[in-house]
């Protein structure tokens, strides 16, 4: 079976995903004995319509979870092919923390993405690997293409809010990027506790897994989220805000990207989704 559920909040190694959550960031350095490693020219994304709209897909994975490699693969493809008419998949992988303590400490992990998973329990499925959860209105199992896709397509057919991404020149490589983020006006009918979130994604990267359910493995993953911060409201007009992140260590400025979106507090409901690299490769 794919679906891989935990029932977060009890004893045993579920209680980790317990843990107080950082609040605005999100991601990891990479352990010395993980030793994560830069996919060698990884496929940019396919070409899209420009007037195609974007959708955000949200993949819970874990390392330590034998159902997730194909997941991550089904993510990864979506990117490159971006095979759904009317659609721009814009990937975002959020690696949980709740299957650390079960022989493999997944270098990505944080306590902040398993808290994210958790706040959409409501949609009904509660919180397992792998799941997909598409514009935070509706999930699934994360190696389910088809059903990923329709969901995908389903998501295109509502208004969105437009969002554009700045990036100001950088003075050199290590320099941090600063992102001017300009939203238009929201859909009719949004709730008024709508929220700029901004991540820094590495769009590649390539883990040898020495133990748990994956050990010997060499797992894959795009678009892996290294930092996460909710940037402040987003009214209903729309707004002009920025914000900054720091080059993770040993990472290329050519392999990151960001990803923004305007989303409900409450009802997680995305409203508008965006992406460009940081740098072109």
């Amino acid at each position: 079976m794919n679906k891989r559920l935990f029932v977060l909040c009890s004893v045993g190694v579920a209680s980790v995903a317990c843990a107080t959550a950082a609040v605005s960031r999100i991601g990891a350095e990479g352990s010395a004995e993980a030793a994560p490693m830069t996919v060698p020219n990884a496929a940019p994304p396919g070409r899209t319509d420009p007037s195609a709209v974007p959708v955000l897909v949200e993949l819970f994975t874990s390392e330590g979870c034998s159902s997730c490699p194909p997941a991550d693969s089904v993510l990864a493809g979506l990117e490159r092919t971006q095979s759904v008419p009317g659609a721009r998949v814009v990937p975002l992988g959020l690696h949980v923390d709740y299957w650390d303590g079960i022989g493999w400490p997944d270098p990505f992990s944080s306590a902040q993405a398993t808290q994210r998973q958790r706040a959409y329990s409501p949609l009904g499925s509660g919180s397992y690997t792998p799941q997909a959860v598409i514009d935070g209105r509706s999930e699934t199992i994360g190696s389910r293409k088809a059903m990923v896709e329709q969901a995908i397509a389903e998501a295109a057919k509502r208004p969105h809010a437009s969002i554009t991404i700045k990036l100001p020149p950088r003075r050199d490589a290590a320099a941090p990027v600063d992102v001017m983020l300009d939203i238009g006006a929201l859909p009719s009918g949004s709730a008024n506790d709508a929220e700029l979130l901004v991540a820094l994604t590495q769009n590649a990267v390539r883990v040898d897994v020495k133990r748990g359910e994956n050990a010997g493995k060499v797992l894959e993953h795009t678009a892996v989220a290294r930092q996460l911060v909710v940037v402040g409201a987003a009214p209903a007009a729309g707004a002009s805000l920025k914000t900054s992140f720091a080059i993770p260590a040993g990472v290329s400025p050519k392999e990151l990207r960001v990803v923004a979106f305007v989303q409900e507090h409450a009802s997680r409901r995305v409203l508008g989704t965006a992406t460009r690299d940081v740098e072109t490769p």
